[in-house]
């Protein structure tokens, strides 16, 4: 059963454990699933929605990928650069980022401090997809360029396999 109210403790969350921003790659990001997980199947029990929080440590960076669903994303703390597309923006905290489907995204900490965002999503969904190599290159050369990281953080695991 999902808990109605989790409470801010210290660091994180009452009752929430910071995970790696995948496991087995040490990063400078921890992730806080706040509520609900992902799910194989839409309608499996539970919430249909995950709210998590990722927090980079500073000139840290999240991967560079893209997804079939949509993503909703809050900074909560810090300052960072949003990619989204071939498009990099300046963030901070109150800041609201909509990554459409199969749009190109990447967060990225340009401070000093922690720089945490909340990020909403479907919790039955699609794993990531990562750019091909000519992609990254095109990329590369635009004006993102400089803010891009495409190596930040490695390939996603297959889920259930």
């Amino acid at each position: 059963m999902q808990r109605r109210v989790i409470h801010k403790q210290g660091a994180g969350w009452e009752g929430v454990e910071a995970e790696g921003y995948r496991p087995g790659a040490a990063v400078g990001i921890a992730r806080h699933t706040i509520v609900g997980g992902w799910k194989a199947e839409p309608g499996a029990p539970g919430p249909q929605l995950e709210l998590r929080f990722f927090e980079l440590e500073p000139g840290a960076a999240s991967r560079l990928e893209r997804h079939e669903h949509e993503h909703y994303v809050i900074v909560g703390q810090g300052l960072g650069h949003a990619v989204v597309g071939e498009r990099v923006e300046e963030v901070a905290a109150g800041d609201v980022i909509y990554v459409a489907p199969l749009e190109l995204h990447q967060f990225i900490n340009r401070g000093t401090e922690r720089f945490g965002f909340y990020c909403i999503v479907t919790a039955a969904r699609d794993g990531a997809q990562i750019p091909e190599r000519e992609e990254i290159e095109r990329l590369l050369q635009s004006p993102v360029g400089a803010f891009v990281r495409p190596d930040a953080v490695p390939p996603p695991l297959r889920r259930g396999g």
